[in-house]
């Protein structure tokens, strides 16, 4: 029996946590046992952030009580307790040293004195222990985001080696560099470290725990064996109804066409040529790096290209974004912190964005306000997006509701081709069910769809042809009764000299 005669050495006992009327966290109980992963999810705002911050005493609980080895801890000091936390947005220092990083909460040496040479011993010692061959004296942002993360988890554990939380870990991550990470963990498991995974992608959750907790609206609705639980049961008890494995209608192309391009060529894809017809979705399909975001950025103008692209039959070359926009066309970009919410913005102006001509009154010189937020409230009743005011922030929404401010304010336009890079990336069950509806609804009002994406059974499920990209280059078609997951994986992974 799991566990059995050993003591834990956390324990949540009906742990709360407010914000003025608003319960977060509700009556949460668990507990934590050496050697084990305990997996937490739920959808996004379901209250793992929160709950993670009280256990890394970042919060103090509302009611409730936090025990480690036994013992009620009123205010937990992580490193003296032996808790570390591997954050979502990573702490380390990039213009420092991976040993200045790693020893940076007790350089070794005296008064201002470092020694860099214990310092890079330390952090040598914790990279062989990691199984990462990592020069010490490297410095941080030369690394991948995947070196970047071991690091971290080097940092974390230095001082406190008994509860490891990771937070979403494998977003940014390669498929190699996430088979490193789980082999570490299994590691970390082996030698007694316990281990709080927080992810939203359900295939690592049923490979890598032991354990599941699921939180819903703050409530904790399911606690038990992973080895016990269906991936659909679980992906149900975090949303709160059945999902079901749901066939996409999309609907029949028609036949004229809406975009071509033909030999696109730019830095870093060459001689790409494909055409989407009004109704249809494409899926653009690839390893990262493969050329799908850089292809759809070269048909929005966003980066230098040779080779023509036309819509409706109208030659765009040289391709120029206003004028892309112009034809009705709709973009999504990869990163929607970077390049697709205004952070410092109410949701109101993030969905008005797109086409801010629209709502200019000509009698006041200005922006015609009911008009905006008549506007704002329809996106928002249609895209289904939970916010507490139309005025509020973007930023204090969950990410799934951000992606869908952003759908929801292209398709505001009115748009009859729209581009999709990732749209579901970052999302959790529920947002990622209702983008999928909304871009199968494109394809049966005869909107043109490109999609880009990395998740697999996403564009099998919603494409009607795939392409596979590789290197740059585009290497197979599939036809949706052709669809083969291993085989578009296989010829997405393999070298030219397997050709």
């Amino acid at each position: 029996m799991l566990n059995e005669g050993t003591a834990p050495i956390l324990s949540i006992k009906n742990l709360k946590k407010t914000f003025g009327q608003k319960t977060v966290v509700n009556d949460v109980s668990f507990d934590v046992f050496p050697g084990e992963i305990i997996t937490l999810v739920g959808e996004n705002g379901a209250g793992k952030s929160t709950l993670k911050n009280m256990l890394c005493g970042l919060l103090e609980p509302t009611d409730g009580e936090i025990l480690i080895d036994g013992k009620a801890v009123k205010n937990i000091i992580p490193m003296e307790h032996g808790i570390s936390a591997v954050h979502q947005e990573l702490s380390l220092f990039p213009s420092l040293s991976v040993a200045a990083n790693i020893c940076i909460s007790s350089l070794p040496g005296r008064s201002m004195n470092v020694n860099w040479k214990k310092a890079e011993q330390i952090a040598k010692k914790q990279l062989d222990f990691l199984g990462m061959d990592i020069e010490p004296k490297t410095i941080v942002e030369t690394l991948g985001t995947g070196k970047q993360q071991i690091v971290e988890i080097g940092k974390a554990l230095l001082h406190s080696d008994r509860l490891l939380i990771l937070d979403e870990p494998t977003t940014s991550l390669t498929s190699p560099e996430r088979e490193k990470l789980f082999c570490i963990m299994d590691m970390l498991r082996k030698q007694g470290v316990a281990i709080i995974f927080i992810s939203h992608f359900m295939d690592e959750v049923m490979r890598m725990g032991d354990k599941y907790i699921v939180l819903r609206d703050g409530f904790q609705v399911g606690t038990g064996l992973i080895k016990d639980i269906e991936r659909l049961k679980l992906e149900e008890l975090m949303v709160g109804r059945t999902i079901g494995e749901m066939v996409m209608e999309l609907g029949t192309p028609q036949e004229e066409e809406a975009l071509r391009v033909e030999n696109l060529s730019s830095y870093d894809f060459a001689d790409v040529s494909f055409s989407v017809k009004k109704g249809e979705i494409i899926g653009l399909s690839g390893l990262i790096g493969a050329g799908r975001t850089e292809v759809v950025e070269a048909i929005m103008g966003l980066r230098p290209s040779s080779g023509k692209v036309f819509i409706d039959g109208k030659d765009m070359t040289p391709v120029k974004t206003r004028e892309i926009l112009d034809s009705k066309v709709a973009f999504v970009t990869e990163d929607r912190k970077v390049s697709g919410i205004f952070p410092n913005r109410s949701v109101r102006e993030n969905i008005s964005a797109a086409d801010i001509r629209r709502f200019l009154d000509r009698k006041i010189k200005g922006l015609g306000f009911p008009k905006e937020e008549e506007n704002t409230r329809t996106v928002v009743k249609e895209r289904d997006i939970s916010i507490p005011h139309i005025e509020s922030k973007i930023t204090n929404l969950s990410g799934g509701n951000q992606q869908k401010v952003i759908i929801g304010r292209w398709l505001a336009t009115q748009p009859e081709i729209v581009i999709l890079d990732e749209p579901t990336k970052g999302v959790d069950i529920g947002a990622k069910s209702d983008i999928h509806e909304a871009v199968a609804a494109l394809a049966r009002k005869g909107v043109a769809v490109i999609l880009a994406s990395s998740d697999l059974p996403e564009l099998l499920q919603l494409s009607h042809r795939v392409l596979v990209m590789r290197t740059g280059h585009v290497v197979g078609e599939f036809k949706r009764d052709e669809f083969d997951s291993v085989k578009i994986i296989s010829l997405a992974a393999s070298s030219v000299h397997e050709q």
